[in-house]
């Protein structure tokens, strides 16, 4: 599953753009590239099923097409990762309202291109994954979102293959001078038990990448899957002393990191420290250091020296 998936975006679910987007531009870390571009909508009949909350039932609504369409989003150019910042109000309303009061900002979703939409969506519905937003456009779907929250309350996302238009966007944000030149390896996703979410996510037809490994110095026990081209990294906590123990604590299971691999750790290191970030952990075998980036969408930073 997902072989031929490419990354579309991070879903981080906020309060306020504007704050989170200076966030991560004071300190370097990635650069406001405006609102998402979607797909440019052919003129038709537009339809838009989602769950105002999880719990309850799906509300379908219809409307003309027609031309390009644009979020409310911001987005962040993190390295190659595009970090699509997404504000809403904590309550009823929509789901995403529904995990801001449940969990404050987070990562709730990301989201791949495929060509097999279709089939991906009916793979994940036979698996007991619900679709819990869907958008079409003439009877085909241009986004969704599958529930596969069960370990790590994480969705996934699925869209077509992205337009010429749209890769030309994305290459144009990453050229941009003040784009670090990170390379995006996956999420770190804390969960109570490392064991069982590899099960569940095997399950789903996503194969483990290696054998669970505890970092001593981190206190936590992780162990990896390979979705698309990224890798989920499951960590379990060792004790109160985890960088992680705060996280599962306050929010329970979910996204806590993002993971990026560079050329230069040290160099980076410094970069990061001139504009504010500090580096509170180092894991064990000295190739990664994480760095404090919570203060706006609960989100820790790790980087990785390249081989």
């Amino acid at each position: 599953m997902g072989e031929n998936w490419e990354l579309n975006h991070v879903g981080l679910m906020i309060t306020n753009r504007n704050a989170t987007l200076r966030h991560f531009q004071a300190r370097r870390i990635g650069i406001s590239v405006g609102p998402q571009p979607l797909l440019p909508h052919e003129n038709g009949e537009g339809s838009l099923m989602f769950y105002r909350t999880l719990d309850g039932d799906p509300v379908t609504n219809t409307y003309r097409t027609g031309g390009a369409h644009t979020f409310k989003d911001g987005n962040c150019q993190i390295g190659d990762c595009q970090l699509e910042c997404y504000p809403m109000k904590p309550g009823p309303g929509m789901f995403i309202g529904e995990y801001l009061e449940r969990k404050g900002p987070g990562v709730n979703h990301i989201c791949f291109n495929t060509n097999y939409i279709d089939e991906d969506t009916d793979h994940f519905l036979k698996k007991d994954c619900a679709l819990t937003f869907n958008a079409t456009v003439n009877g085909k779907t241009v986004e969704n979102y599958l529930d596969t929250r069960a370990h790590g309350d994480l969705m996934i996302s699925l869209r077509p293959p992205a337009s010429e238009w749209e890769i030309a966007w994305r290459e144009n944000n990453e050229q941009h001078p003040l784009v670090n030149d990170w390379k995006f390896l996956g999420l770190g996703i804390g969960v109570f038990s490392v064991s069982e979410t590899i099960s569940y996510y095997e399950n789903l037809g996503f194969s483990a990448c290696s054998d669970s490994f505890t970092d001593k110095a981190c206190g936590f026990l992780h162990q990896g899957v390979n979705v698309g081209p990224l890798q989920f990294i499951f960590c379990e906590t060792m004790g109160r002393d985890s960088i992680i123990a705060d996280s599962l604590a306050r929010r329970g299971e979910g996204v806590s990191t993002l993971v990026f691999e560079v050329a230069d750790l040290e160099l980076e290191r410094g970069k990061l420290q001139e504009h504010g970030t500090p580096v509170f952990a180092e894991s064990s075998d000295g190739m990664s250091l994480y760095f404090d980036t919570k203060d706006e969408g609960n989100l820790i930073l790790q980087l990785r020296q390249a081989a």
